[in-house]
């Protein structure tokens, strides 16, 4: 048997359900990493990792990778985080993979899983389509992993203010998030300057895929900001529990289908992991031996 440990229970379900359309006949279990693993934060820290799921994971590939370095048994599977401004190392290791993109939510950002949205949980009319939803969404969603990078690289790092989402409005011509104000509310103790040069740092390329900008569980609560801001009436009568986040989440990532995961390299190399046997044989290859 094989196991893949994972951030979350989310992850661990959606890999689950993933295996079992490509590789139904292998041997897979799926972990997050809590109920799998006992690693103390200063193993963590000490490697130079947050603590923290995605820490957990890392570290813990790490520690099995200097034991077992050619062990197939075992896989990890990890979001890329804050990499694109170089906050989190992604090291590279026979045992461990990261997604394509900042994290796992993010292979929801596409025009077919916010138009299955769209259509089918929210019943949204036609002319809500899934592109200007995207468009109007995503620069919210790169500014404020703009703002939460900076908060990390503060002597004493910091956590965004709950309420600079929750309250998040938007507009025809966009939304009203104000970087500087967000920094002022979050990073109590840093003055405005402080906090607006390293802001200043953490520039995103005009050409660049924004999926490596974006923070994944922002997706969902930004998605649903837009909704109630320019269109309320989604949200009603039946259709009100999708006005919470961790449900707008679980409906985008149970909107995604296979042919739209298994082009990426992290879904390659999971089918391939699952074809596999210990031996480094295709399961083909093993029947027939």
């Amino acid at each position: 048997m094989k196991e893949v440990i994972v951030e979350g229970r989310s992850d661990a379900g959606l890999l689950r359900w993933f295996f079992s359309q490509v590789a139904p006949d292998a041997d897979i279990a799926l972990f997050a990493v809590t109920d799998r693993v006992l690693i103390d934060s200063d193993t963590i820290t000490d490697r130079g990792h947050n603590t923290g799921p995605r820490g957990s994971v890392v570290s813990t590939a790490e520690i099995i990778s200097g034991k077992a370095p050619r062990s197939s048994r075992v896989l990890f599977v990890a979001d890329r985080d804050g990499d694109s401004f170089g906050l989190d190392a992604c090291p590279e290791l026979d045992n461990i993979v990261y997604t394509d993109f900042a994290a796992m939510e993010l292979y929801c950002l596409s025009i077919k899983t916010i138009g299955k949205v769209l259509s089918v949980a929210l019943r949204a009319p036609k002319h809500i389509t899934a592109q200007s939803v995207i468009d109007a969404i995503t620069p919210a969603l790169v500014t404020l992993f703009r703002i939460r990078a900076t908060l990390r690289s503060m002597p004493e790092p910091k956590k965004l203010a709950a309420k600079v989402i929750d309250q998040l409005q938007f507009n025809a011509s966009g939304s009203d998030l104000d970087p500087e104000a967000a920094l002022e509310r979050s990073g109590k103790g840093y003055s405005r300057k402080d906090l607006s040069e390293t802001l200043s740092r953490f520039e995103v390329p005009e050409d660049s895929d924004k999926r490596y900008y974006i923070r994944g569980h922002d997706i969902a609560a930004v998605f649903v900001r837009y909704v109630a801001s320019m269109h309320p009436n989604l949200l009603r009568e039946d259709r009100r529990h999708f006005a919470q986040p961790t449900a707008m989440e679980i409906c985008m990532m149970s909107s995604l289908e296979i042919v739209d995961l298994e082009p990426y390299e992290l879904f390659k190399k999971l089918k391939e992991y699952a074809l596999t046997g210990a031996d480094g044989a295709s399961s083909e290859s093993s029947k027939v031996a």
